[in-house]
């Protein structure tokens, strides 16, 4: 922990350039955030929002079962979409989408509606209704992006899985969500080659009960297998009259599963108290109707989600979605982007920058970034040279602005790191560019945003301040899930809801989270349960028990190590892995043992990562734990 602490902590606080004349003190932040501790708060900023009907009051319930703006009635589509109809908005650009291959599509609000209200009327023709789910299996071109807009047109609920996620983790959430449709591509390009995630659905569908409807949106024009009377291709679809839905302010908008160390959780939220909080902190953060924004994180995750689908376009900004990833053709793509199409506001992770800092300075030095004003982290711990790193290379650009020089590289544009979690729904951290700014402290998600009560406390619910303690958040917020697995409420202790990280909080209250403080892994920013990967591994011939965790990794900032009893091969093993639960759940390392102690799994998993990250010793099987470190340092 003490090492770890060493590369994320700092005491150094910057105010970049631009913001010179903006920022604020820490006593004056301190004022302005304790002030914004009540319910009422959250009630002003949700007047922004169209209701159809108030709400009567603003928050019933005990957490975790909590219900905000209750009375409510509001269109959700109206919110993302239509507040734009009869502004300039309306015929401004929401949407630049580019594919792998060069390809570019640009979408006008109006043109986004007019494809929304089409897709109502093709999900509604496949028996979709109000309340029913809808999943996506798919990368974000401008087809699912509209099908995705679609479902909240008509109220149904939808749930992207990330394709990076292998067949038997789309196959256990189809089998919980039970979707009525399920919305795919023939397949997408990667690194020039077609990825057939058409494919893996099929292989999906054999290993569920559940079986829906399939649409399939060409993207590569592949050819693709279509079960007679389950798949129908989108071009090929009915089509029928569809009403926009006015729903409650619980109603379900759109849901995810996540890793908790017993398996896939699932995570609803609720239309009316969500759109508040993601219009607010996406206001908060930078975004207004004339930036052109990039995020390059996909729907598939909650950043992807609530700052793609969601805030920008309630904001009116123009959003930038990539199709292909950071390194093709060349490791300058993402760079080519923000310079092509005069990027304002960059939202990436800090485990891309690790990836970028570690390439030829040429490719960056190659492109104008001027227009850069704002650049936004997240994902998963920065460490302090990272940071610095962006704020030097990325974010000074080619003209002087006040005292940045470019040729010494002195930072000129913010970059803000946040923290997100998918329960949380939003940022729930930060120095806010359009609210109060605070000077940055590098390594750190910055303090609380105004209405989240978060700290940092010990075992006994104590604050604790320039020591690890466990992250908290004291009071409900309104993205709030209306539906949840019992491993989200036993999070829920006295009142308070312990998040699952180790972080310290330093006296002006910025927060420098240090990692998951229990068995789940945080791997390159995805969040990946250790019982998934041991339900892959025991799947193999051979294989009698298996137990994952994780270890520091200086890229990925952890990886997967599995520990398997048996005579399975370890490649064998990989191999059943990656197909499952999809390459992003690669081990590291596979390890085979004659003997798995006979414990509580979950004990077992925290044992090994803490004896990984620290050496704390469990007496029981210290032993044990000894030889498992000794084989990986072997490998």
């Amino acid at each position: 922990m003490e090492e770890l602490l060493k590369e994320l902590y700092s005491d150094e606080r910057v105010v970049p350039p631009l913001f010179k004349y903006k920022a604020v003190g820490p006593s004056q932040y301190e004022r302005i955030y304790r002030d914004s501790l009540r319910p009422e708060f959250w009630a002003r900023e949700a007047v922004g929002l169209v209701w159809e009907r108030p709400w009567s009051k603003i928050l019933e319930g005990e957490p975790p079962s909590v219900r905000w703006f209750v009375g409510g009635l509001l269109s959700p589509y109206k919110n993302v979409i239509g507040r734009h109809a009869g502004t300039w908005v309306w015929e401004k650009i929401a949407l630049i989408w580019r594919g792998e291959e060069g390809l570019v599509k640009a979408y006008t609000y109006s043109d986004l509606d007019r494809l929304a209200v089409k897709y109502s009327g093709v999900l509604k023709a496949l028996g979709v209704g109000r309340g029913d789910w809808v999943m996506f299996y798919a990368p974000p071109t401008p087809e699912v992006l509209a099908l995705m807009l679609a479902s909240v047109r008509i109220g149904a609920p939808f749930e992207p899985v990330f394709t990076g996620f292998g067949h038997g983790d789309l196959a256990a959430r189809i089998e919980d969500r039970r979707p009525k449709v399920l919305v795919t591509v023939d397949a997408f390009p990667r690194r020039g080659r077609p990825v057939k995630v058409k494919e893996a659905v099929d292989k999906a569908l054999r290993l569920t009960r559940h079986i829906p409807k399939v649409l399939v949106v060409r993207r590569m024009e592949v050819d693709v297998e279509l079960a007679g009377g389950r798949d129908i291709l989108l071009d090929d679809a009915p089509s029928t009259d569809a009403d926009e839905a006015v729903v409650e302010s619980s109603h379900p908008l759109f849901g995810l599963h996540v890793g908790y160390e017993g398996g896939l959780g699932r995570v609803v939220h609720g239309a009316g108290g969500y759109l508040a909080q993601t219009y607010a902190t996406t206001r908060w953060i930078g975004l207004r109707p004339r930036d052109t924004y990039f995020c390059t994180v996909l729907p598939g995750w909650i950043t992807g989600i609530t700052y793609v689908v969601f805030g920008p376009l309630m904001v009116g900004s123009t959003v930038v979605v990539y199709e292909g990833g950071p390194d093709y053709p060349q490791w300058d793509i993402w760079w080519s982007v923000l310079e092509e199409y005069a990027v304002t506001v960059f939202l990436t992770t800090a485990g891309a920058l690790r990836l970028f800092s570690r390439q030829d300075p040429k490719l960056l030095e190659a492109h104008n970034l001027d227009t850069l004003k704002l650049i936004l982290t997240t994902a998963e711990p920065m460490e302090v040279k990272y940071w610095k790193w962006a704020y030097q290379y990325v974010g000074t650009g080619t003209a002087p602005s006040i005292d940045s020089l470019p040729e010494k590289l002195s930072g000129r544009a913010p970059v803000i790191h946040m923290f997100i979690q998918t329960e949380l729904g939003t940022f729930v951290t930060g120095s806010l560019p359009n609210y109060v700014f605070v000077p940055i402290a590098p390594g750190s998600v910055g303090p609380p945003m105004p209405g989240f009560h978060i700290d940092v406390v010990d075992e006994a619910g104590r604050p604790v301040r320039g020591r690890p303690g466990q992250l908290a958040v004291k009071a409900p917020w309104p993205a709030m899930p209306v539906e949840y697995s019992e491993w989200y409420a036993e999070r829920w202790v006295g009142g308070v809801y312990y998040v699952g990280d180790y972080a310290v909080m330093a006296d002006d209250m910025n927060i420098f989270p240090l990692g998951r403080s229990d068995a789940v892994m945080k791997v390159n920013g995805y969040r990946i349960s250790p019982a998934v990967l041991e339900k892959a591994a025991l799947s193999v011939p051979g294989v009698e028990d298996a137990v994952a965790f994780a270890v520091r990794d200086p890229q990925k900032f952890e990886a997967p190590v599995l520990v398997i009893k048996g005579s399975a091969r370890p490649e064998d093993v990989r191999r059943a892995v990656r197909e499952y639960a999809g390459p992003i759940a690669d081990p590291a390392k596979v390890v085979a043992v004659e003997e798995i102690p006979a414990v509580d799994k979950g004990a077992l998993r925290r044992a090994l990562k803490a004896y990984m990250r620290s050496g704390a010793v469990d007496e029981k099987i210290g032993g044990w734990l000894e030889k498992i470190a000794e084989k990986l340092r072997e490998a």
